[in-house]
């Protein structure tokens, strides 16, 4: 494991950080990209391509755009900036982002131009997390109600799923079998419901032991079938069979590669690998589904791919066309990532992971290269 504390290279180089200045920073409402960046630096295989970060709606959908809930007011006003993002999600290039500042959980469509809010206003009191499953049903976890909210496709509200004395949701993944995993912050625990909301068993309890979850924040279902939770007091992620044994720890207590300080999204690509952002080095680390660290990128920097406090992270492949524009000619993209970060102007980031065209895509774990030791610099663009 390298050994090289986080703080040693927070910052890029002097070179990148001149390339980066050059490329400037953009008004409120407005999206911000630099010169193409990288991830991990070369000589090593670019697999992560920074394509820009936003922190309005309407850096997406324009100011001429339609409401599909609201009829008088501002725009501007009725829209505002994206406060304090935490969970969020993508399909069809359809934006879904939790914002705790404003209490309520915002809806870009890109194809469209429109801005709309799930839910009824006033619904939610603190909606963290949302989960998109492939059928467009979404799941949101309000700890402010101590409840969870399904909306289908269309995005209605469908029913209200949990009980508020005994469990405090923060975080949901749905397994294959249409099991819901829910993380109970307060208790210290994974709740397993049924799809209609009924409490099938519990897995771990509160505490610091090795099976045991002190504040579990966030969790993911791996295409194992295995449950991952970040637990962000412990500062690692605990690995649970769907039965609730303790598989594997990922990571620990430090300021290196592949150790944590206040871990908090995390989700899994459809190769395994897994994503976890760290909110205060303010980077996203990717392991291997065994735990080995791959890669890591991120950090405060001069330019628009700077992270401040990230904590969600999401995944999707359906929304790849709405960024081509972003993705340099010479990467071809497998999907793309989403970060939300809680400090800064830049709030939501935008990448893609994918190879360089004319070598193989990354299809497991394995083809990714040894871990970075210093962080990307902004490169020019490559030619196909």
């Amino acid at each position: 494991m390298p050994t090289t504390p986080f703080h040693r290279f927070r910052w890029p180089t002097l070179a990148a950080s001149l390339v980066l200045l050059v490329a400037g920073c953009a008004g409120p409402g407005k999206t911000q990209k630099s010169a193409t960046v990288f991830y991990p630096p070369a000589p090593d295989e670019p697999r992560l391509q920074f394509l820009m970060s936003f922190n309005d709606a309407q850096a997406l959908i324009g100011k001429g755009s339609s409401f599909s809930q609201f009829v008088v007011g501002g725009e501007k006003d009725v829209i505002g900036p994206i406060g304090n993002p935490y969970g969020l999600a993508m399909q069809n290039s359809r934006i879904y982002i939790c914002d705790l500042a404003n209490r309520k959980v915002r809806v870009i469509d890109m194809p469209t131009k429109t801005y709309s809010e799930l839910g009824a206003s006033g619904l939610m009191k603190n909606p963290v997390n949302i989960t998109l499953l492939p059928d467009g049903t979404k799941f949101v976890c309000d700890t402010g109600n101590r409840l969870v909210y399904e909306f289908n496709a269309q995005d209605r509200l469908v029913k209200t799923l949990g009980d508020a004395k005994r469990c405090a949701p923060i975080s949901l993944a749905v397994d294959r079998q249409g099991n819901l995993y829910v993380a109970d912050v307060d208790n210290g625990r994974i709740e397993v419901w049924s799809r209609s909301g009924e409490l099938q068993k519990t897995i771990s309890s509160k505490g610091s032991g090795p099976d045991q979850l002190k504040l579990p924040t966030n969790l993911a279902v791996g295409p194992d079938g295995l449950i991952y939770v970040t637990d962000t007091d412990q500062q690692l992620v605990k690995v649970f069979s769907p039965q609730g044994k303790l598989v594997r720890t990922i990571g620990e207590p430090g300021d290196r590669p592949g150790y944590f300080a206040r871990p908090k999204g995390i989700i899994i690509d459809p190769q395994g690998r897994v994503y976890v952002a760290d909110s205060q080095w303010e980077q996203v680390q990717m392991f291997a589904p065994d735990g080995r660290l791959l890669m890591y990128f991120g950090g405060v920097t001069t330019g628009p791919e700077s992270m401040g406090l990230p904590a969600g992270v999401a995944i999707d492949q359906t929304s790849i066309p709405a960024f081509q524009s972003y993705i340099d000619p010479g990467f071809t993209p497998q999907y793309l990532l989403l970060v939300a970060n809680q400090f800064g102007e830049h709030k939501v980031g935008v990448y893609a992971f994918g190879h360089r065209k004319g070598q193989p895509p990354a299809t497991a774990p394995s083809d990714l290269p040894p871990v970075q030791t210093t962080q990307p610099a902004a490169t020019q663009p490559t030619t196909p």
